[in-house]
């Protein structure tokens, strides 16, 4: 679960803004944005080819995630691509008290992305994708099953039309 940030920088110790990256940092983000090497040491990788060590590699690495430059590394995946035709939007109203342990349930899912907590009287907002619509209206009854969620506080909100927008910065 990740709880939506917002628009005030609370990066905190040691902001950074793009003013403050120096270049080998920006060569890292542009490499792993653009090009991440799928090896079995990704970091010696990256490392080899911007001729500095991995350790280094990795310091800088912990230093962006800490102040929040970095806030996930994983593949971006067409869904459609791998057999998930069917998605949905679902924003659910949990009890405070129980975002946590709902999250963990919801996390169970490989199918669910986006899990995130807002503060709204719809809280607790996740993607849901499957290969066609009845095994997604299942998953997602199952979901309320374990959470206990009725229906009513529940909003499925279906893909309709898809926009696959590919934002690349760049940094070099």
């Amino acid at each position: 679960m990740v709880k939506e940030k917002s628009n005030q920088n609370k990066c905190g110790k040691g902001q950074l803004n793009p003013t403050n990256l120096d270049q080998i940092d920006k060569k890292i983000l542009q490499l792993m944005q653009d090009d991440f090497p799928l090896e079995q040491e990704p970091w010696l990788e990256i490392s080899k080819r911007l001729e500095i060590s991995q350790s280094d590699v990795i310091t800088r690495l912990n230093r962006l995630i800490e102040a929040g430059a970095i806030v996930k590394i994983g593949p971006i995946v067409d869904s459609s691509k791998i057999g998930l035709k069917s998605a949905t939007l679902v924003a659910m109203r949990v009890p405070k008290d129980q975002i946590d342990d709902i999250a963990r349930v919801i996390n169970q899912y490989n199918n669910v992305s986006h899990n995130y907590e807002r503060e709204d009287e719809y809280n607790v907002w996740f993607t849901l994708a499957a290969s066609n619509s009845n095994e997604l209206a299942k998953t997602l009854e199952e979901i309320k099953q374990k959470t206990g969620i009725n229906d009513h506080d529940v909003l499925e909100l279906p893909t309709v039309n898809r926009f696959k927008i590919n934002v690349r910065f760049q940094l070099i």
